[in-house]
């Protein structure tokens, strides 16, 4: 069953909001590839490429977000985000290493569907409470 995004995953940063959405996009390809018994490798490489350049990406953008908004959660989350990089990687390295399976593609799926809704959910939504100060408010704060 696709994953589907839900205002209650919104951190109320269009940046990270944007990303959270492409990323379920992602999650919902890498499902239906994991409903195949027989794929295009290159497409399986394609996504693959993509998650790892996205977590690199997205992982650094929010952590910094949550460091300069002072949010509480921030070692939490980048202590997850360290531990899914640990995961993929160890796939990815599966993957090269046997080739595809449609066993490994649906591990996959159901991790990344697990991890984006539980993650999201406790840890990336904590920034709605810690928004970014804009520069007008930061000055009259200083007056």
């Amino acid at each position: 069953m696709a994953i589907e995004w839900r205002k209650n995953f919104a951190t109320n940063d269009p940046h990270i909001d944007e990303q959270h959405q492409q990323i379920f996009r992602f999650a919902n390809k890498l499902e239906t590839i994991a409903q195949q018994a027989d794929v295009d490798t290159r497409e399986v490489d394609h996504l693959l490429s993509f998650l790892e350049t996205y977590i690199q990406n997205h992982f650094r953008y929010e952590e910094a977000c949550m460091l300069k908004r002072r949010c509480p959660v921030a070692q939490k989350n980048r202590s997850e985000h360290v531990a899914f990089k640990a995961f993929l990687t160890r796939n990815v390295e599966a993957y090269r290493q046997n080739g595809y399976s449609q066993q490994w593609a649906q591990q996959l799926f159901e991790k990344l569907e697990n991890w984006l809704s539980n993650h999201i959910c406790r840890v990336d939504v904590k920034l709605r409470d810690h928004p970014e100060k804009t520069t007008a408010s930061s000055s009259a704060a200083n007056r």
